[in-house]
């Protein structure tokens, strides 16, 4: 499966309501409950049998808005994914893949 297929069936699930200040926020919802998946195991330690699983489903919920914020505003996932390397490779190219910024 392609990232742009992922994506077409992904929002084949979109619910009418679930307009675009909907995904926004639900993607900041769903970044959230991974860091408080985490958190409990820093605190509790690492459930080696469900962690695996709540792991998986939350890293999917958090690219089915992903999916819908990218289309939203007109892009597709894999414009989105090939435009990150893009980025990548340049700032290591330039030797400032670790600094500070967005523009270096």
């Amino acid at each position: 499966m392609t990232l742009n297929d992922y994506q077409q069936q992904a929002m084949a699930f979109r619910l009418p309501t679930a307009d675009s200040l909907y995904a926004l926020l639900n993607l900041c919802s769903e970044v959230g409950e991974l860091q408080g998946l985490i958190a409990k195991t820093i605190r509790d330690g690492v459930d080696k049998e469900n962690y695996p699983t709540l792991l998986k489903k939350e890293l999917g919920d958090i690219l089915w808005c992903l999916s819908a914020v990218c289309l939203d505003n007109g892009y597709l996932l894999e414009d989105i994914a090939k435009t990150n390397i893009a980025k990548l490779a340049k700032r290591k190219e330039a030797g400032t893949i670790g600094g500070i910024g967005d523009n270096r």
